[in-house]
């Protein structure tokens, strides 16, 4: 889908929720005038999420009556859990703060003695893209394809114990033979890749935005090779290389795989706590789904190389509470495997 027919979706969203918009300003009143609202960012500087979560409050606040102040605070750990912790249960459930969530679902079965949030039952403000992932490797380690991959061992870059860098290097490990060695400690994009040029690791798993937006020229001059893709997007250049999913070679390998790369589909979304009074909650979500058809957004997401993909805070909501009915035993063999790490 082009940009034009991204952003023309996203004016019919805002056109047909107009009149449930102007009700729910009138509820909240002049609440957000004066305010200021805070994004809690999970993930270091440097990073897409942190780009988008960026952008975000640059633009969010031209859309919300009020016109409140829209600033961002990092609160780094944990693959993300201790920001939606956070926002879960300390921070103030009044509209003011709100997260970009990247730990949910997955979290929950891998570390469910940090966790102290359920992913669905966050109330989500809406989507600006997916967030599709890839395994990598620097062009010297001598690792082109995943099959390399199963013939040696390969150091791979990750952020933490139960974090999405270790969880699908050990997933492809299990299920395809692969023989990466997780190093953990790298916090953030940002370390992680002059680890990989220093040669401290050979390969790492990242999101695919940050990489083209921060090294594209890696891409272009062939200094890192792209192994296999994560997620429901199309790469373009690397349709010939293999989705985590297609390593499968079980229907309940495959179904597995699936649901590790769900959170792609979830992407760059802003999620409310629970509490959020229901009036704030659609201010938000219309003023939302306003930003990401505004001209001067799209122009700004151009401009820093990244993509809009945008859903609506109702339609992730379903998302997310379906995928939350996961099999038991899906969430059983995910903590098994990252508690043998």
């Amino acid at each position: 889908m082009t940009l034009q027919a991204r952003a023309l979706k996203a004016l019919t969203i805002v056109f047909t929720a107009a009149l449930g918009s102007v009700t729910a300003q009138a509820q909240t009143g002049d609440f957000y005038k004066g305010k200021t609202i805070k994004i809690v960012l999970p993930t270091a500087p440097g990073g897409s999420t942190s780009l988008y979560g960026l952008l975000i409050a640059e633009h969010l606040q031209r859309h919300i009556p009020g016109n409140p102040v829209v600033t961002t605070e990092y609160r780094v750990g944990a693959g993300g859990i201790v920001a939606a912790n956070y926002v879960y249960n300390a921070a103030p459930k009044d509209g003011t703060v709100i997260t970009m969530l990247i730990s949910g679902l997955l979290a929950e079965d891998t570390q469910p003695e940090a966790v102290k949030f359920k992913a669905a039952k966050f109330r989500y403000i809406g989507r600006a893209a997916d967030l599709p992932r890839a395994f990598v490797a620097w062009h010297s380690a001598g690792i082109n394809t995943i099959d390399d991959a199963r013939k040696r061992e390969v150091a791979l870059g990750s952020s933490g114990k139960g974090a999405l860098t270790s969880i699908h290097p050990l997933l492809v490990n299990d299920i395809y033979g692969t023989k990466f060695k997780i190093v953990n400690g790298y916090a953030g994009a940002g370390t992680t890749y002059l680890a990989l040029e220093r040669g401290e690791i050979d390969a790492t798993t990242v999101a695919w935005e940050g990489l083209v937006a921060q090294h594209a020229d890696w891409l272009r001059d062939g200094k890192i090779k792209v192994l296999a893709t994560m997620g429901s997007r199309k790469f373009t250049g690397y349709e010939t290389v293999p989705k985590v999913e297609s390593l499968a070679k079980t229907a309940d390998d495959r179904e597995l795989l699936s649901y590790s790369v769900h959170y792609a589909d979830v992407g760059q979304a802003l999620a409310a706590p629970a509490e959020i009074p229901d009036d704030r909650l659609q201010i938000l979500r219309r003023a939302f789904d306003a930003m990401v058809a505004d001209p001067a957004f799209i122009a700004s997401t151009k401009s820093k190389n990244v993509e809009i993909e945008p859903m609506t805070g109702e339609e992730l909501q379903a998302f997310v509470e379906k995928a939350a009915q996961r099999s038991p035993k899906i969430s059983e063999r995910m903590r098994a495997l990252v508690s043998a790490e």
